[in-house]
């Protein structure tokens, strides 16, 4: 038995021995530098590996710009790897050749076997096998394998824009007999225009989980056209994906795909919902993922099913991925947000003589956007351990968490604010950013959006109250009379000029209270595993009554789990 872990180091050992002058791959979106050196590496391994019957443009594509000629030792490393479970083991060794941020624009995260395995069989229980299936954001090929074990018979196509993660499947499954999987090295919206297929077709698979704001602009249009109007700006591309699937679909053909949850509530998702809705003679299975990862990457999901045409009338049904809460939907609701099972709400009062709009007297934001929390946040004795100096760090508060008390545990950590900083003015500041930057923690979306990356002054947000954006239960709001930083995982509330003491208290034990709550609840979006989100449009637009609330839920003052130093 071949030591994964030994041979995986000896290959990526070769892959990151690089110099300025090395060969490079042709440019992939979101990988640049030493990446695509890494990259044209495994690529050579790959060449030597390929089958003579290889699509020309995937051996194109996989051509760096100079030879490369891998070593004796990965060469026998790199087999080791593809003798047991090739299609894990070579996904886990890209993942570990390209940083999370940079897969994050072609949405390349590697869905587990058990995980695939159990989506391939939910819709063979409960489906006719199809002629053909369509594995969509092939990548290393986990659909493309469970598949085409479940169904020896079909014809598989493995759509990838991605020519790193299509060889490695190729490599993965070269050799084996009978395998009659199509490697189709295309954009995916594409491929799917020009494709005819005329035999019953499943669309399977889990497609590039790409937000929107990483989507380059002038594909977005493209995008939307091709999703057919069934979804808005905003979308992420996994959800247009989708759309367009299902566009495509003839009555013979389904689709089974796990995509983020968003669209279940968002505005994005209206025509979305309202299409599946109109579907009326096609089975249609949402199934929510609990605490669903890929890799280093956690997204809210849902598994989306999709049956061919029957002759009868069929149901909507949500659950939770266990299956055991379900709820049936109502087809006449039209474009209405998609419940989530088990969930309960408390009655929530709005409007009504008396009622003062929240955004009247406060204005809700989400917190500081860092862009790369693990160079901007630290423990206080984490800084000290850098030498970071005292006036370059606030206090912030981290996270709110439950304790064996009704009031929340404050988590407290200290913020990075290089206010107006110069390089050579610290030494040891500097070799912090010299790090990051070695890192590539200066090209990560949001950073490299900003004048000078490293410098959060005029992003600042210290709140005068805290509110917790996730929940389960209770959402907590705490008052932070120590101007307290935050993140964009809690949220600010900034009362406006002219606001009396007595009406903020109201406030917040209206927010407290069990009505307060259910009004935060009912403004959040449902997600996987029991969750609510909260959105500041929607917080800012509850009714607050004049009258004055029952006892809060919370009350008193925070413990305080790890305490930064205060300043005065």
């Amino acid at each position: 038995m071949a030591d994964v872990g030994a041979a995986q180091e000896e290959v990526l050992a070769w892959i990151r021995d690089v110099t300025s002058h090395s060969p490079a791959l042709r440019p992939i979106p979101g990988i640049s530098g030493d990446e695509l050196k890494h990259l044209a590496r495994l690529a050579a391994l790959l060449r030597v590996r390929l089958a003579e019957d290889s699509p020309p443009a995937l051996v194109e594509a996989l051509e760096p710009d100079s030879s490369v000629e891998p070593s004796v030792r990965a060469s026998a490393a790199f087999g080791e790897l593809i003798c047991e479970d090739a299609v894990v083991n070579l996904a886990d060794l890209y993942a570990a050749i390209v940083k999370p941020a940079n897969r994050r624009p072609l949405g390349t995260f590697f869905t587990p076997r058990d995980s695939a395995q159990a989506i391939v069989e939910g819709y063979a229980s409960r489906h006719d096998a199809p002629a053909e299936v369509v594995d969509v954001g092939a990548g290393v090929g986990i659909f493309s394998e469970i598949a085409r074990s479940q169904w020896p018979s079909a014809v598989i196509h493995a759509v990838d824009i991605n020519p790193l993660t299509l060889g490695l499947q190729a490599v993965a499954t070269a050799g084996r007999e009978d395998w009659n999987v199509q490697l189709e090295l295309a954009d995916y919206r594409l491929w799917l225009e020009s494709s005819s297929p005329t035999r019953p077709t499943l669309y399977l698979g889990n497609p590039p989980y790409t937000r929107w704001q990483l989507l380059e602009s002038a594909a977005r249009e493209d995008l939307l056209e091709a999703a057919g109007g069934l979804v808005g700006a905003r979308a992420n591309l996994s959800t247009l994906f989708l759309a367009m699937t299902l566009s495509k679909l003839r009555p013979d053909d389904s689709l089974a795909m796990i995509i983020p949850a968003g669209w279940m509530r968002a505005d994005y998702g209206k025509k979305l919902r309202a299409h599946l809705r109109d579907e009326s003679h096609r089975k249609v299975s949402l199934r929510l993922a609990d605490s669903w990862r890929f890799h280093q990457a956690i997204v809210d999901a849902v598994l989306v099913e999709v049956g061919p045409q029957a002759a009868t009338p069929q149901v909507i049904e949500v659950s939770d991925w266990s299956g055991s809460e379900r709820v049936t939907v109502a087809r006449a609701d039209g474009e209405s947000s998609f419940p989530a099972p088990g969930r309960t709400y408390l009655p929530v009062r709005h409007g009504g003589a008396g009622a003062t709009r929240l955004s009247s007297i406060a204005r809700i934001t989400r917190g500081t956007a860092t862009g790369a929390n693990r160079f901007f946040v630290q423990s206080a004795d984490g800084w000290d351990a850098l030498g970071i100096p005292e006036d370059l760090r606030r206090p912030l508060a981290r996270r709110l968490r439950p304790s064996e008390r009704v009031v929340p545990l404050l988590e407290v950590s200290e913020l990075l604010v290089l206010d107006g900083y110069e390089r050579g003015s610290n030494q040891r500041v500097d070799a912090w950013i010299e790090a990051a930057e070695a890192d590539g923690v200066d090209e990560l979306h949001l950073c490299s959006k900003r004048t000078v990356w490293f410098d959060l002054t005029a992003e600042l947000k210290t709140p005068d109250v805290v509110i917790s954006a996730l929940a389960r239960d209770i959402f907590h709001v705490l008052p932070n009379p120590d101007a307290l930083a935050i993140t964009n995982n809690l949220f600010g509330l900034y009362w406006e000029p002219g606001v009396s003491s007595k009406e903020k208290k109201h406030v917040v034990d209206w927010l407290r209270s069990e009505e307060g709550q259910a009004g935060l609840r009912a403004s959040a979006s449902v997600e996987a595993n029991g969750l609510h989100r909260l959105s500041p449009k929607a917080v800012s637009s509850l009714d607050l009554p004049d009258a004055k609330p029952k006892a809060p839920l919370q009350v008193g003052l925070p413990t305080v789990a790890a305490r930064g130093r205060r300043r005065a």
